[in-house]
């Protein structure tokens, strides 16, 4: 049976190389869950892509399940002059696309005077390459079937704007990408590099035990390749001979790596070869009585901010608040209830984990408005712990995620399973059957996020 590649493989790619070459070579297969993979992908569920679609006139679907039904389907849809195309199978030997649209426009092709292009459907409001990419594939897949290539691709967002870009714009980059793909499926195995994107792989266990074992420089956190690439030219092979090197020496040995970076790549790697963290200066934390802790409960899948939690600790004593919605419809109005609660906070600092909570209150503000009080107070209160934490302690890990770091300092949390991709399964269950055990258990995960969140910043506190 051939090897195929899809629309996924450059996701998965540009996420983990090796994801792809276990996937086509592994004795037992390791596939994600469905929705997960398609969180992942940054897709929507088919209920939230129906409704992106409602408008279309004349809108058909492929239902077939076996790929060269479906892709059948799809030719007698197209060669009947359909106007959109839902769910649609291109093929072309062992290359399989499951563009989530085909819409007809005016030109000419194989089939008279139109031809289709493609788009996918996506909770993201920016391009990214996985994107273009899987359009690029689209296109040349299109053009084998089709006879003409389209000069654009689209992804359409989960609030049915369009992104589009030219495919010429990325043909380049996309050919080269393919290229490696072929030659993974083929059988050549990537070099090793274990990255934040690995996590996302169902291989991610299997990545990180082979990067242990040859003790390889990609554990370093946030280690670049070029730099690896560079220590490795001048010998250093492994994370343990990069400690045992003095910056004096590695900064004669490997010049072309700056000082202050490489002071920082060896400073990692005596953290990890040590077991031991390392304090680089004072957390920068400012004194309050009241402090809030924030962090937000997504659904992607339906592009569904519907939780706002914060742990309010008010002279020591703590309390945990909760802002959520139960439905779709209702999330502007659980804004403008934490909205009202940031404004009883005026002066209180907002502390949260990564860029999320500011990219969803930046959207939401210009989405469904926030006072001069509340945005004054957003702007000048958030702070990201992430950035402290750069700042001032290297860890002896290779991923600086809440749960990593919150582990590391003992702390745990309720729910053995707990972690943002199983929380969005959770909210699809609740969202459905509005069951009250998974409400508790969401909130119980949120809560715990927050008080995660207090935790490191209370240890930042006493510890730098």
């Amino acid at each position: 049976m051939p090897r195929l590649i899809t629309e996924k493989s450059f996701y998965q790619f540009i996420k983990c190389p090796n994801w792809v070459y276990f996937d086509a070579h592994a004795l037992e297969p390791k596939p994600h869950d469905p929705l997960l993979l398609k969180l992942l992908e940054e897709g929507l569920i088919e209920e939230k892509q129906r409704a992106v679609l409602a408008d279309r006139e004349d809108l058909v679907e492929v239902t077939a399940e076996d790929p060269e039904r479906a892709f059948e389907q799809t030719l007698a849809f197209m060669r009947e002059g359909r106007q959109t195309i839902y769910r649609g199978v291109l093929i072309d030997k062992h290359w399989v696309g499951h563009p989530d649209v085909l819409e007809r426009v005016e030109g000419q092709s194989h089939f008279g005077n139109y031809y289709y292009i493609a788009a996918d459907i996506k909770r993201a409001r920016q391009m990214r390459d996985d994107y273009a990419f899987q359009g690029c594939f689209y296109a040349e897949l299109l053009e084998k079937i089709q006879g003409v290539r389209p000069q654009q691709g689209y992804v359409i967002s989960s609030e049915g704007e369009v992104l589009n870009y030219l495919i010429e714009s990325f043909a380049s980059e996309y050919k080269l990408t393919l290229d490696a793909i072929e030659a993974i499926v083929a059988g050549d195995k990537p070099a090793h590099f274990v990255t934040s994107g690995c996590k996302n792989s169902p291989w991610f266990s299997e990545c990180k035990a082979q990067a242990r074992s040859c003790d390889d420089l990609s554990l370093l956190n946030r280690v670049w390749g070029e730099e690896i690439a560079r220590l490795r030219a001048a010998g250093i092979l492994t994370v343990e001979q990069l400690s045992q090197k003095s910056i004096h020496q590695l900064t004669d040995i490997v010049p072309d790596i700056r000082p202050d970076r490489m002071e920082l790549l060896h400073a990692q790697a005596v953290a990890l070869q040590s077991g031991k963290h390392i304090i680089r200066g004072r957390a920068d934390l400012p004194e309050a009585r009241v402090e809030i802790f924030f962090d937000i409960e997504s659904d992607p899948l339906r592009d569904f901010d519907y939780l706002f939690g914060a742990l309010v600790v008010h002279d020591g004593i703590q309390e945990y608040v909760s802002f959520l919605a139960e439905y779709p419809d209702q999330e502007g109005e659980n804004w403008r209830a934490f909205v009202r609660f940031i404004e009883s906070h005026m002066d209180a600092p907002i502390y949260h984990y990564g860029g999320f909570e500011q990219d969803v209150v930046a959207h939401f503000s210009a989405k469904y408005g926030v006072s001069e009080l509340a945005r004054e107070a957003f702007e000048r209160n958030m702070i990201d712990l992430i950035g402290v934490i750069r700042a001032s302690v290297i860890f002896p890990l290779s991923f600086y995620s809440l749960k990593d770091i919150a582990a590391y300092i003992g702390f745990e949390w309720r729910t053995a399973d707990a972690s943002g991709a199983n929380s969005v399964l959770w909210a699809e269950e609740w969202l459905k059957h509005k069951s009250e055990d998974v409400k508790r258990r969401i909130l119980e995960y949120n809560e715990d996020d927050c008080r995660a969140t207090w935790i490191i910043q209370r240890w930042l506190r006493e510890t730098t």
